[in-house]
């Protein structure tokens, strides 16, 4: 059994003993998207089973039924699950030796009451199914820790093999993506898969089932696709539809619905809502990866085809990049200067927060078109997915570039736009040389920018104390284990320069918490063990999630291979990214530099 069939007996587990616990009360509508759901995904991973018996139990539910069941009535109707739990439970590795164990010590409390439980029941089902799979997450995870520590440790062991090491996750790092993938599902377990499916095939994906979330991270990050599940408990992948239709439409960015219904009125309508493809459940994996580079590449051909970006009139990356390295291939002939600038909103994100997406897009628009009204005739002013404008002038070098900057953001009609939505403009400088490449002189413009944030922070932390400063980043590494928080520390500290980030390790939650450190608005990226004495990363994950926190923490949860329990928790909980032990290195920094590109849209 793989792990994402124990993810996803896990989480039907889950929902079993919720609908079937003393007192319960199901509406017909949540037991409907239950069975709907283990029908699309079972058939995906391989459980035929499974999906059978959702088929046929489909059939006495209705999608918009109004009717109410007791626990006893679904403990009746939904008998044939618990059985399906029975078996599952059997298929575990780890219940051969549990049940040794129990009849060597003659049974424990909990296996006499699972014997005075109607065998085949949905509750024996799920409680020796809990306690089968806890038993073989604790040791998992210590077997894991091993394993993590004798390989990362001898991967580290001399100066030649650390080089080796850094140079693989550079080779990593030049990989070009397939694109950006944005995917809402409620199954865990199909949400956990479609994700690792996609990663492993170089796609880099944000997966969520939190429609808040979704939204967020499609606003923020302009995923190259997004991919949603038609029925959702909160609202479905039509209303998301609609909501973003205008968003899709202005970056060409396609959506794929993916459902178990089959009826052509749902098919109709996901086309009439404007979707670019259908998915049936259960998938065929090698089709969905297929379908999905398919669009993204035609988006990448339509899009590389345009010159401005959509929503502010600026040059596309793109164009700049092509145009700096056509000026770099003329330092070496001519003496005139060449200066780059980063220019960055300050304040755009709490803008966004308080009045909605589109009050910061017309701000980013009007603000792009008082700067480019006042270009030079050979300027190129563009505009990146961070957020970020970039100012490349020919013929002056740093301090002229900042004069002219300086007189346009001082002109009265931009500070009074800005001023009024309580967003400024900060911008860093560099001068190019010959012999620079292109992504040399764009990181130097970006860390002057930075530098200048960084500043402002401190400034105005000084002055008003009460009030959190920000643009300031920061890595946290949580783990309990001394030897794994220095073999991270030492693999990630390259990124300190080229990011401007401040790296720190904990021991535990608790220890994080408490710190000083993490409070005063700067932005944070942590990469949290999940099994921690005291305080573990589950509960500091809930903590920054409760709301007591600002939203500037970005999430990597470490987990064991086998913890499926510990996987569902975290991304319920509202985790960026998950990864499981033992995991390689040169992974785990690629993947540090991607969150790293999304926190710094929020900065």
């Amino acid at each position: 059994m793989n792990k994402y069939q124990k993810l996803f007996i896990s989480q039907a587990e889950e929902n079993l003993n919720r609908m079937l616990s003393s007192n319960a009360h199901t509406d017909e509508r949540t037991v409907y998207r239950m069975l709907h759901s283990i029908k699309g995904t079972s058939g995906t991973i391989g459980l035929q089973d499974w999906y059978e018996v959702s088929v046929r139990l489909l059939e006495e539910f209705q999608e918009d039924g109004e009717r109410i069941f007791t626990n006893e009535e679904l403990q009746a109707q939904l008998g044939d699950l618990g059985l399906l739990l029975q078996s599952s439970r059997a298929a575990l590795p780890s219940n051969a030796a549990a049940a040794g164990e129990q009849a060597e010590t003659g049974g424990s409390k909990g296996s006499k009451e699972a014997e005075r439980q109607p065998p085949g029941s949905a509750s024996s089902a799920l409680s020796s199914l809990r306690k089968a799979m806890t038993k073989r997450n604790s040791t998992q995870d210590s077997a894991d820790m091993t394993s993590l520590e004798e390989t990362s440790g001898e991967g580290l062991k001399t100066s030649e093999e650390a080089q080796n090491v850094k140079g693989s996750a550079l080779a990593e790092e030049e990989k070009v993506s397939e694109g950006t993938v944005l995917l809402l599902d409620d199954d865990l377990g199909l949400l956990a898969l479609l994700k690792d499916e996609l990663e492993s095939r170089g796609f880099t994906v944000f997966a969520t089932p939190r429609f808040d979330k979704a939204v967020e991270w499609f606003y923020e990050m302009r995923p190259d696709c997004a991919i949603l599940d038609v029925l959702m408990p909160e609202q479905s992948g039509f209303e998301l539809m609609e909501r973003l239709r205008e968003l899709c439409e202005r970056y060409m960015i396609p959506v794929v619905l993916m459902t178990a219904k089959t009826d052509d009125a749902t098919r109709l309508r996901a086309y009439e809502s404007g979707v670019d493809d259908f998915l049936t459940k259960p998938l065929n994996l090698d089709e969905f990866i297929i379908r999905i580079r398919r669009l993204i590449r035609r988006r990448h051909r339509l899009t590389g085809q345009l010159l401005l970006d959509q929503t502010t009139g600026a040059y596309g990356m793109a164009f700049l990049e092509r145009e700096l390295t056509r000026q770099l291939g003329l330092l070496g002939d001519s003496s005139e200067p060449l200066a780059i600038a980063s220019v960055q909103l300050e304040g755009l994100r709490r803008l966004n927060e308080r009045t909605g997406y589109r009050e910061g897009d017309r701000l980013m628009k009007a603000f792009s078109d008082h700067v480019r009204r006042k270009l030079r005739p050979h300027d190129i002013w563009a505009r990146d997915r961070a957020n970020r404008f970039f100012l490349l002038q020919p013929g002056i070098g740093e301090v002229q570039s900042s004069a002219f900057l300086q007189k346009i953001l001082l002109e009265e009609d931009l500070l009074e736009l800005l001023d009024s939505n309580e967003v400024s403009v900060v911008y860093g400088l560099e001068e190019v040389r010959p012999g620079m490449s292109r992504q040399l002189a764009l990181a130097g413009a970006v860390r002057s920018l930075e530098a200048k944030l960084a500043q402002s922070a401190v400034g105005s932390e000084q002055e008003t104390p009460n009030e959190p400063a920000s643009r300031q980043l920061r890595l946290a590494l949580i783990d309990d284990d001394g030897l794994i928080r220095m073999i991270l520390e030492r693999q990630l500290q390259s990124l300190e320069e080229e990011y401007a980030l401040e790296i720190r390790s904990f021991s535990d939650g608790e220890e994080f918490l408490s710190d000083p450190w993490h409070v005063g608005g700067a932005h944070y990226l942590l990469i949290l063990d999940r099994m921690m004495p005291r305080m573990n990363g589950m509960e500091v994950l809930s903590r920054l999630r409760s709301g007591e926190y600002d939203p500037v923490y970005t999430v990597l949860m470490l987990t064991g291979i086998s913890d499926e329990r510990g996987i569902a928790e975290a991304i319920r909980a509202g985790t960026d990214d998950y990864m499981t032990k033992p995991f390689s290195m040169v992974e785990l920094e690629a993947r540090v530099r991607r969150l790293l590109g999304k926190v710094g849209t929020a900065l």
